[in-house]
């Protein structure tokens, strides 16, 4: 009987110690939900959908023949909303965020890998924002893109994607992607 006493004083003792320690602080989140529901166009204005293909040019490799190289810059839109979408509310900023989980974001450069299949080496992709003078965007790390405002229920978001050299890259073919959402301030 003593036992059980002495090992219920201990577990009262111990075995609650770390519910009494105190916080160190707190995360507090906030975020925001919009009704906005902007139709996404890839690529165009009246694009099907939200999915589109770059087409990157054809280069020689002595484009990119060193570590940090970029060739081959090539512009492209993301498009939201377009004439009599009313769901896309003037004054709006839209902006697009570049999914982070995206598998084959290079967490080291925020480029892009290439997938499966591509038979090119040392070689990434890399998006710039054109709205930010052409500047890089760090896929892994700094996913989300200048904003646009809203105008006449439409708003056109440029990008440029281009090639990033890892190394002296080698010849062959050249595929990536990388998934994004459109958010909305």
């Amino acid at each position: 009987m003593k036992k059980q006493a002495l090992i219920i004083a201990l577990l009262a003792t111990f075995g609650f110690a770390g519910a009494a320690q105190a916080a160190d602080g707190t995360v507090t989140f906030n975020g925001q939900l919009t009704s906005v529901t902007c139709t996404v166009h890839g690529g165009a204005a009246g694009a099907a959908s939200g999915d589109f293909t770059v087409a990157l040019p054809t280069l020689s490799t002595t484009a990119l023949a060193a570590q940090g190289a970029v060739a081959g810059s090539t512009g492209f839109n993301i498009v939201v909303g377009g004439a009599g979408d009313t769901g896309c509310t003037d004054g709006t900023k839209a902006s697009v965020h570049y999914e982070a989980s995206s598998p084959l974001i290079d967490p080291a450069s925020g480029n892009l890998n290439l997938a499966a299949g591509s038979t090119a080496t040392n070689v990434q992709v890399q998006i710039t924002d054109a709205g930010a003078a052409n500047a890089p965007i760090n896929l892994f790390t700094n996913t989300t893109s200048t904003p646009v405002v809203i105008a006449n229920n439409t708003a056109t978001l440029p990008f440029a994607a281009q090639y990033f050299a890892t190394g002296a890259a080698t010849a062959g073919t050249v595929s990536s992607n990388v998934q994004y959402s459109i958010a909305f301030n």
